[in-house]
């Protein structure tokens, strides 16, 4: 077992564990299976088996899709949104003579 499959599983079982312990949404669990399919994707590239690699690869983005459209990606865009708001552009010209 390669440390990106170990990684992987580790991150897989932490996302299970968090989800049945009513500790986290499905946005979030959807994100933790798209990082696990991810680490998976890497490693299967690197043992070069392309099935592994294009099916993970495949649940790897529906799940990241998931994410994004559950709730995990608005809160990001909205929290984006409001440190935008906080910086202000500073006009940076030599002083005049």
């Amino acid at each position: 077992m390669s440390v990106l499959h170990a990684l992987a599983l580790a991150v897989y079982l932490v996302s299970v564990a968090a989800v049945v312990a009513g500790r986290c949404r499905f946005a979030a669990f959807y994100g933790g299976i798209a990082i696990t399919c991810a680490l998976c994707t890497l490693d299967a590239l690197r043992t070069g088996d392309t099935a592994t690699a294009v099916t993970t690869g495949a649940v790897c983005a529906w799940c990241a899709y998931l994410w994004w459209h559950g709730g995990g990606g608005d809160g990001t865009r909205s929290r984006l949104r409001t440190w935008r708001s906080r910086f202000h552009a500073v006009r940076r010209t030599a002083p005049a003579t």
